[in-house]
């Protein structure tokens, strides 16, 4: 069946360059030697102001990407409000935007068949880690149990009990924002000055540091208010002194590219961004044998399939032991590492699908 394909995403804002996925995807579609279905390459403000190009075709296939200039103006911002990091507040504005955008594409082109590559209002869970667990424990998916924990007094007994948890933002990225707590350690990437949480205003290097004891309850109250995740930790392989979990990328049904993030074992968070290492294909038989990793690829290939993604980057944890494993996140907009053309390849895929 015919399909026109619509790519929406940000280019640049004030002359920076914003989104290297997006980026790279409309470089590979507007190569002329490119052999695209028709195709055509917006920004969300063409969608907000109307812009949109004709279509003749029966289907119109749309592939989004992040936000960035809408996330940046008006959801990460802290100098006119009381706003931390990954908050409720994130994920409300976050939602609507999205069911915005959908709305609008779907008056636009209402007498066509409208196919997402990853649908909106899954999309909206890159950025909602509770309603991603939520739907993962639905479909029988093994993720690490979260508490519902609604008051100091229960916190304090679930840690009593030996429990060492992460609290993480509910709409956070980049292992921004997250806190480790158990019996004897309280350490944290946010800052904590004068009673109050303070978020970095940069990405890259948050870095990890002690909450006094006399501040401790009052930092676990506001993230009790805040809405922040109690999940608990899952003690991870350690090899030569270093932690590892794993990233999948999987695009239309198929692994197309993994690795595993390691870090030092004292290290909370394996993330790039906050000074993980990655570890390419050609070294993992050193990590994890080829059985588990074929353990890992299945989980993943759930994780999409389940939530209808095309294109996603699943992260997969094992236990200390490697009998239990457990998927971390969906990503809908992934970051991806040099070493690998993903966009290239989600390009040949969705050409393949026309």
């Amino acid at each position: 069946m015919e399909k026109t394909l619509l790519i929406i995403g940000d280019r640049r804002t004030k002359g920076r360059t914003l989104d290297p996925s997006f980026n790279a995807f409309a470089k590979i579609i507007e190569n002329p030697k490119s052999e695209a279905l028709s195709a055509h390459i917006l920004s969300y403000k063409d969608i907000f102001k109307g812009n949109f190009p004709e279509v003749s075709t029966p289907v119109v296939n749309i592939l989004l990407f992040f936000p960035y200039k809408y996330w940046d103006k008006n959801i990460e911002v802290y100098q006119n409000d009381s706003k931390v990091y990954g908050d409720n507040s994130f994920g409300r504005e976050f939602r609507k935007y999205f069911e915005k955008v959908e709305k609008i594409i779907g008056k636009k082109y209402h007498d066509k068949k409208i196919e997402y590559v990853n649908p909106p209002d899954k999309s909206i869970l890159d950025r909602d880690k509770q309603e991603t667990k939520d739907f993962f424990r639905h479909h029988n998916i093994p993720t690490p149990k979260s508490f519902k924990v609604k008051s100091l007094k229960g916190l304090h007994r679930i840690i009593e009990r030996g429990i060492s948890l992460y609290v993480k933002p509910r709409f956070g990225a980049m292992g921004k924002g997250i806190t480790y707590l158990s019996s004897d350690l309280m350490i944290t990437n946010f800052l904590f000055q004068k009673g109050e949480i303070i978020s970095h205003p940069y990405d890259y290097h948050w870095r990890f540091h002690d909450i006094k004891d006399k501040d401790k309850d009052k930092f676990l109250k506001i993230l009790l208010s805040r809405g922040f995740i109690f999940e608990e930790a899952i003690d991870p392989p350690i090899y030569k002194g270093r932690r590892s979990d794993f990233r999948v990328y999987c695009v239309y049904g198929h692994v197309s590219y993994y690795y595993a993030r390691s870090t030092p074992a004292v290290s909370l968070v394996t993330n790039w961004s906050q000074g993980g290492q990655i570890v390419q294909k050609r070294k993992l038989s050193q990590y994890i044998s080829a059985a588990k990793l074929n353990q890992v690829k299945s989980l993943a290939r759930k994780v999409a399939r389940e939530l209808k993604f095309n294109y996603t980057g699943v992260d997969v944890i094992f236990s200390k032991d490697y009998k239990k494993i457990y998927a971390l996140e969906a990503h809908s907009f992934p970051g991806y590492e040099r070493g690998f053309d993903l966009m290239a390849d989600l390009a040949k895929k969705i050409l393949k699908a026309k």
